[in-house]
């Protein structure tokens, strides 16, 4: 009976072992080896995407907040402070080198007012904290790579005021006689083509005066491709009477506007509260002070060149101006004041 148990666990140990070896496998192939000239195509290497780096976002200009502790420079003033106000603007670009005399006239003021232009100020002219503050302190101050041509290159004038009718003072537009050339003592004239309306000579070096401000005026305008501050040109027409251009003289005033062409003769000027309308014919000229006629000779109001020319007199009749000119100081003065101040004085 043991006998038989153990052939039985016998055959079952047989039996296991045969359902877990299996079968023999089949021949295994052989690789077939790629041609001499080939070679096998490694799996491209996959590189993440470079993460875009934002770009960082400028600080704002922070807002200069006037230091108090300069003192305003202006026109006529003179000593140290007004020397390194000079050397200030020399450096960025405004003033010629060795222009800083530490006198403020006429080529600071315009070098002032073209820095308070460029760095968003008020352009008064006026070197006052505000305007210091920015030219001494500020990391952020726009200079100009070469010197603004201001002006151009008619004398500088230096002379002390001159009395005005209303008691206050204003600078003189007459040069000195050390900047003017010997040969220019006299006023120098050159004769400008005649037409129907007026035989005009021009008046070398003078100068048109705000009376109101005590500024020399001066228009803007390209000279060679830089920014440049030029002064209207001042006429004598056949009667002695002073004329000039209507375009550069509203170039030089804030707020004016003339619109219009020589074409038709028609012209529209917006200035001190007025609304002036201009009619220029051959032999005639007709003009509406918001809407009424005045009336002005020929001689003062018209077109030379496709240029519309008027005289002081025009200013006077149309504006309520008051003129002071003196031919031979080539100096013009004009008093403009607002049209509600005008007719409470009338």
């Amino acid at each position: 009976m043991d006998f038989l148990k153990t052939l039985l666990a016998y055959m079952a140990l047989l039996a296991t072992l045969g359902v877990q070896e299996g079968p023999a496998p089949a021949n295994v192939p052989t690789p077939t080896p790629l041609p001499a000239h080939m070679t096998a195509t490694p799996e491209p290497h996959q590189t993440a995407a470079p993460t875009a780096t934002p770009a960082p976002t400028p600080d704002p200009t922070p807002t200069m907040t006037a230091n108090k502790r300069y003192t305003q420079l202006q026109f006529g003033d003179s000593g140290t402070q007004v020397k390194k106000l000079q050397n200030a603007l020399i450096d960025l670009g405004y003033m010629e080198k060795g222009s800083a005399d530490g006198q403020y006239g006429y080529q600071t003021y315009n070098a002032v007012k073209a820095f308070q232009r460029a760095n968003g100020l008020s352009a008064d002219g006026v070197a006052g904290p505000k305007t210091l503050t920015v030219l001494y302190e500020s990391p952020y101050v726009v200079g100009v790579s070469t010197p603004t041509v201001v002006p151009t290159a008619t004398p500088t004038p230096s002379l002390p005021p001159m009395p005005t009718p209303n008691g206050s003072s204003v600078p003189q537009a007459t040069a000195t006689a050390s900047s003017v050339p010997q040969e220019a003592a006299t006023p120098a004239v050159t004769e400008a083509p005649a037409n129907d309306a007026a035989a005009l000579t021009r008046l070398e070096g003078a100068y048109i005066i705000s009376g109101t401000t005590g500024e020399t005026l001066y228009y803007e305008t390209l000279l060679e491709g830089q920014p440049a501050l030029v002064k209207p040109e001042l006429w004598i027409n056949a009667q002695g009477t002073p004329v000039f251009s209507l375009s550069q003289l509203t170039d030089c005033m804030d707020g004016w506007t003339l619109m219009g062409s020589s074409a038709d003769g028609l012209y529209a000027l917006t200035a001190c509260g007025y609304t002036v309308s201009i009619h220029v014919r051959a032999y005639s000229v007709a003009i509406l002070v918001d809407g009424e006629a005045v009336v002005v000779p020929v001689e003062d109001v018209f077109l030379q060149d496709d240029v519309l020319y008027v005289s002081d007199l025009f200013l006077r009749t149309t504006l309520k101006a008051d003129t002071i000119f003196d031919a031979d100081e080539r100096s013009l003065i004009i008093f403009f004041k607002d049209k509600s101040i005008a007719n409470a004085q009338d």
